[in-house]
Order: structure tokens, then C-alpha cells, then sequence
């Protein structure tokens, strides 16, 4: 079922993990986790199989779809204020689809410098996702919270990952309220915005890596004799070589502290909207709000809403207003943490050129997620029911969306 590149890569990380943890003075550092996931759903064929399916997983007639996934993390800290990061990811699906086998995640340099005991600077180079989720907020860019990914941060992993330059300055108050400004130069995400208007919002935990190519839907408009025939046949490319030469920005702010995180951050990737040797350069822009609230020690709230527009070809030929969010509760006890968890999505078509766009849905998310006392073991189970509304003409009729539900279960190991 799993290839044997895949348990070749297994056996060489875990020994180079054992090599580097064997030194608890080395600058060298490795961590690895190992995830076994099995998920059960009553939707078509997943997207990233050619299909209309929301999950990442799944095909019609044969719903149920085990997926091994191995996350490596290697840093080196080279002196007191520099070091490297690297995430390395390797997943094997029990049924075929698009996603890359073996790839990279994230690769840069980080340099930072406390000015004095309140002030710090940081910059970083190279690829990396931005410190702005509220959920993703382990190492991996996985969440503690739940299995599955909220829409919003589903599509993060799929389609953003700035590949550039990033600058933070931190400034702590005496009331140990910590505050930070931000500012990032990007290219290499031209095409972001090409899933959500072609196929609409998703669920799953796909991080997708560099210089992947993630299927489309089989869309009339990408069909032959169709508006966009000369977009390439096997998908999109989120991360890759920039399109157009012009790159994008973001710019963030955030208030911090014991008991609330506030974040505001706003992206704009600058896209020319033309077509470059089959791939289009789409422009997406959007904003981000998130919030994080601890009521007790035990008992947090979340939530991350987001607006935005990404437009297509020419007069222009794509052009979709788009908008997703979600607010959970999440309580913790002892080693078991409960969350639940309401999520909104829509794409809203505003052109009359291709097919309708158009993608609204509502869902609610229960996860009960469960770590031993050495953090090395841990395990989950999820229930998600999701109700939306999406029609697409396709090569052979329309499609409509139907009510679905996915069941979802976890064990991980880490070294």
C-alpha cells in the first residue's frame, strides 16, 4: 500500500534522529513525528483525486482512506542569534491522488537580536508559514485542537506559504503586554486563489509543498475549446517559481498576553492575472483577524475570520470575492483536551465569464484529542457535518453539492 521510498525515508530519518539526540550539547536538533490517520466520509471523490469531494481523502464508492504521514524537522543554531530551519514532509495515501509523496515544507534563516530587555528584532529568509494562525500553533504547523483544519486554515496549508523575506520588531510593555509589527516581501504564490475559485473551500490537514501540483476539477472553462484550455492539464502549482517577476506583501500586528492573543494581518500577493506558460498569475489579497481568549487555565476561545478577492485573466476574466471563519471552544483536562468548533465559508462569482463560482457553507467540528505525560504519544478522534451549497457545470453535467459528514481518527509518535 505505502511505497518503499516512503519506508526508506522512514529509516533513514529516525537514524539521523537518534544520531542528533544522542548530544543534548549539540546546535544540531531533530524532531520527527509519525501520524497514522484513517478517516471515513460519505462525500464524492476527494479534489485532490480529480473529484468535488471537501476532504482530502476519499473516493466515490469507497469512502473509508488511511494516510501515513511523517513530519522531519532539522535546526541548526549556528551562533547566538542566527539559525536554520528546515520541515521535510513525507505522506502516503491508501488511495491515489495528486499530492506529492516526499517534499518540502519549510526552509529558511532566521536572524534575531534583543536591542535591549524589551526590545527584539527578527528576520527571517527563505520559506515559511506566517505566526498568524490561532489553531496551527504546534510544531509542524499542526493543530493541538483538532485533526482536521478549520476551512480557512485548510486552504492556508494549500495554497500560502511566502517565499521571501520577513521583518518582526517585538516591544514589551512593563505590564508584560507584548506588542509586534511586521512586514513580508513574498513571491513563488502566484497562483494562490486558484483552488478557492475553481473548486471552492475544503477540510483536511494537506500542507502542501514546494513545486507540487494539486489536481483541478474538471471545469468547462478548463476543458478543450473552453475559456482558460491553456491552463496546464495536471493542476495547479501553489509554491514554485514566481510567474511574473513582481512580488507580493503582507503586513501584521499583534497585542499579546497571558491570557489573550489579538492578531490583524493583511496580504496582498501583487499578481498580474496573466497567463505564464500554462499557469495563471492570479491576484489575491485578503485579511485575516484572529483572537485567542483564555476564560480559565482550562477553557479557551478562538476564532479567525477572513475577507478577500482574487481575480484572473483579463476584464478580468476570474473575479470572486471570497470569505471564511470559524469560533471554537476548547476546554482541557488533564490530558484530554475537548473542542468544538463552528466554521463559515463562502465565494461569492462577481464576473459572468466562466462557470459560477459561487460556494457557501456551515459546519461544526468535535474533536477529543488525547497526550500522554511524555508528550511522545498522542491520539484523536473528530466528527465533522457539513452542510453547503455549490453548483458547477462540468465536462459531463452539472454538479450539485450534497449534505456530508467526515469521522476522523489519529495516533501519532514522537521522537
Amino acid at each position: 500500500m505505502y511505497s518503499p521510498s516512503l519506508k526508506c525515508l522512514l529509516l533513514v530519518l529516525a537514524a539521523s534522529a537518534n544520531s542528533a539526540l544522542a548530544t543534548n550539547t549539540s546546535p544540531h536538533s531533530v524532531n520527527i513525528k509519525l501520524n497514522a490517520i484513517a478517516s471515513f466520509d460519505n462525500d464524492t471523490t476527494s479534489w485532490l483525486a480529480d473529484g468535488w469531494g471537501r476532504y482530502s481523502a476519499g473516493e466515490e464508492g469507497d469512502s473509508s482512506e488511511l494516510l501515513a504521514e511523517l513530519q522531519f524537522g532539522y535546526r541548526y543554531q549556528i551562533n547566538d542569534n542566527w539559525k536554520l530551519r528546515s520541515h521535510f514532509q513525507a505522506q502516503e495515501y491508501s488511495q491515489s491522488n495528486s499530492a506529492r509523496s516526499i517534499g518540502l515544507v519549510e526552509l529558511n534563516t532566521q536572524y534575531q537580536n534583543d536591542i535591549d530587555w524589551n526590545q527584539t528584532i527578527e528576520v527571517t529568509l527563505g520559506q515559511f508559514f506566517l505566526p498568524i494562525s490561532m489553531e496551527n500553533t504546534n510544531r509542524f504547523w499542526e493543530s493541538p485542537y483538532s485533526i482536521n483544519f478549520s476551512s480557512l486554515n485548510s486552504w492556508i496549508g494549500e495554497e500560502f506559504r511566502p517565499i521571501g523575506v520577513d521583518f518582526s520588531y517585538h516591544y514589551l510593555f512593563d505590564n508584560q503586554l507584548k506588542w509586534s509589527v511586521s512586514s513580508t516581501i513574498f513571491g513563488g504564490n502566484d497562483s494562490m486563489g486558484a483552488l478557492l475559485a475553481y473548486r471552492g473551500w475544503s477540510y483536511g490537514r494537506h500542507r502542501t509543498v514546494l513545486d507540487d501540483v494539486l489536481a483541478l476539477p474538471d471545469l468547462q472553462s478548463l476543458s478543450s475549446g473552453g475559456v482558460f484550455q491553456d491552463q496546464r492539464d495536471d493542476g495547479t502549482k501553489p509554491f514554485g517559481k514566481d510567474l511574473d517577476g513582481r512580488p507580493g506583501y503582507s503586513v501584521r500586528s499583534s497585542l499579546e498576553h497571558d491570557r489573550y492573543i489579538l492578531s490583524l494581518t493583511w496580504v496582498d500577493n501583487l499578481g498580474d492575472t496573466e497567463l505564464h506558460e500554462g499557469e495563471y498569475a492570479w491576484r489575491t489579497k485578503f485579511a485575516i483577524l484572529g483572537a485567542s481568549y483564555f476564560i480559565t487555565d482550562s477553557l479557551e476561545l478562538l476564532s479567525e475570520a477572513s475577507l478577500g478577492n482574487t481575480t484572473m485573466g483579463q476584464e478580468p476574466g476570474v473575479d470572486t470575492d471570497f470569505y471564511s471563519g470559524y469560533l471554537m471552544a476548547s476546554y482541557l483536562k488533564e490530558s484530554f483536551r475537548y473542542s468544538l468548533r463552528y466554521d463559515f465559508f463562502g465565494v461569492e462569482d462577481k464576473d459572468d465569464i466562466d462557470d459560477d463560482n459561487n460556494d457557501f457553507g456551515r459546519s461544526l467540528t468535535f474533536a477529543i484529542m488525547w497526550e500522554n505525560d511524555n508528550n511522545d504519544i498522542s491520539a484523536g478522534v473528530e466528527a465533522l457535518y457539513l452542510n453547503s451549497k455549490r453548483n458547477k457545470i462540468t465536462s459531463s453535467g452539472v454538479f450539485d453539492d450534497k449534505d456530508s459528514f467526515n469521522i476522523s481518527m489519529l495516533a501519532s509518535y514522537t521522537f
